[in-house]
């Protein structure tokens, strides 16, 4: 059966091969991402008698969900090598500028086993960990033929996963048993790996590493706005945060309206992907909006600009998270289109009341927590985001409420790091 899996992923990756080059072609390092892929890690072997801890993290969501888990594993085993993967170039900017100090770092190896051979050769993990949902097949068997132990932290399944991979069971139950513990986010996360018949004995759920997670960096651009936002009268303020395509066109509906009942406001608007903000610039350009860009607010000159301004456009990585804390309400994105949703987490740890659309899949629990707690609303359309934007900025009590009841939340559900480390004590780590 592994063998047919790397036939058909051959097959897949032949047909998805242009579109990598061409999505990568215009990165200056985009050699290094083809070798690295392939294998060619241009790494010296750790000089340490003790075997590495390979963490493996897709993005920035899970690079950021396990910062603190890697930093308590490092203060506990200072002589083990600590190497960190990743697939997006975010995540890898992420993860150089939270944990800058690791043995290396290096985007995963494409899925053959000849290529995952050749980094286990290199990295000579003890223990791969990997976060969320990389399922891997021959990563997985080749780091457990390899002598390394195999755990997922912070393991979740969406509805769209599970129903793939239980198209495939018994080939799930043979990749599952190279994994020696999953520790997943929810009860329910925990039994749908025990449903494609991971043995029940190694799955136990433990929570979510995010919600111990904190934006770490705040840049000199916070203070500044906030500066800038009091000294120009510019109220209030709401943050739409890593928005997808044809979400923006939503948003900037939805902000229209909003600006007809608070005409001295301000949106500061955060894409996904630092791909698209030409796209969206373009996009926000033809609507006929007065706006800026983070990269034309040049020091702490901010003022000036601001002041016409309706839309900030946020075309940097890394300062959403410490930008969060300058706004009035938050609205969460990839979920007014089918993507997913993304992290309610960091919004919560600066006390701001959250908003987000009907697809939250990848973050369901923590969705339906959120509302249970009535520490964020969802909405079903543009026209929905409006009315509780207007609703929520002209109530400062509800935003205080909301507010705080986020971040009782984040407080509430944190220690999810402690237990993981627990259980790789257990295993020896």
């Amino acid at each position: 059966m592994f063998l047919l899996y790397s036939i058909l992923f051959s097959a897949t990756f032949l047909l998805a091969a242009p579109g990598y080059w061409w999505r990568y072609r215009r990165r200056a390092n985009w050699r290094a991402y083809w070798r690295e892929r392939l294998g060619y890690l241009g790494i010296q072997p750790p000089s340490s008698a003790q075997p590495a801890i390979w963490v493996h993290a897709v993005s920035v969501g899970e690079t950021l969900g396990v910062v603190r888990l890697v930093q308590e594993i490092r203060r506990r085993h200072p002589d083990r090598p600590v190497f960190i993967s990743h697939v997006t170039p975010t995540g890898r900017e992420a993860g150089a500028a939270r944990l800058p100090d690791l043995a290396g770092r290096f985007y995963l190896p494409f899925d053959w086993q000849w290529s995952v051979e050749r980094v286990l050769r290199q990295v000579k993990p003890g223990l791969l960990l990997i976060a969320e949902t990389e399922l891997w097949p021959n990563l997985l068997q080749g780091a457990h033929q390899f002598g390394a132990r195999v755990v997922i932290v912070n393991a979740r399944l969406s509805d769209r996963s599970f129903r793939g991979y239980r198209l495939v069971r018994p080939f799930m139950r043979r990749v599952l048993a190279n994994v020696d513990l999953i520790l997943a986010q929810t009860e329910r996360d925990a039994e749908r790996f025990r449903a494609l018949a991971a043995p029940a004995e190694r799955v136990r759920a433990v929570g979510n590493l995010k919600f111990d997670a904190t934006p770490v960096h705040v840049s000199a651009i916070a203070p500044c706005l906030e500066q800038a936002l009091r000294s120009t009268g510019r109220q209030p303020v709401l943050i739409a945060a890593s928005t997808m395509p044809k979400e923006e066109p939503l948003v900037l509906k939805a902000w229209g309206q909003v600006r007809r009942r608070f005409p001295r406001g301000l949106l500061i608007l955060a894409p996904r992907h630092p791909e698209r903000f030409d796209a969206v610039a373009a996009v926000v350009a033809e609507q006929g909006y007065r706006w800026v860009r983070r990269t034309g607010l040049a020091g702490d000159r901010i003022a000036g600009p601001l002041a016409q301004a309706e839309i900030l456009l946020l075309d940097t990585i890394g300062e959403l998270g410490g930008l969060l804390r300058c706004g009035d309400v938050v609205f969460v994105g990839g979920s007014l289109v089918p993507a997913g949703g993304h992290n309610l987490l960091e919004p919560a740890y600066w006390g701001k009341p959250i908003l987000f659309g009907p697809h939250m899949e990848n973050f369901r629990d923590a969705a339906m927590l959120f509302l249970q707690e009535d520490a964020a609303l969802e909405v079903q359309d543009a026209d929905g985001l409006a009315r509780a934007a207007q609703d929520l900025l002209a109530d400062a009590e509800r935003q205080r409420r909301m507010g705080a009841a986020a971040r009782r939340l984040l407080e509430r559900e944190s220690g999810a790091t402690g237990r993981v480390l627990e259980a790789l004590a257990a295993l020896g780590f």
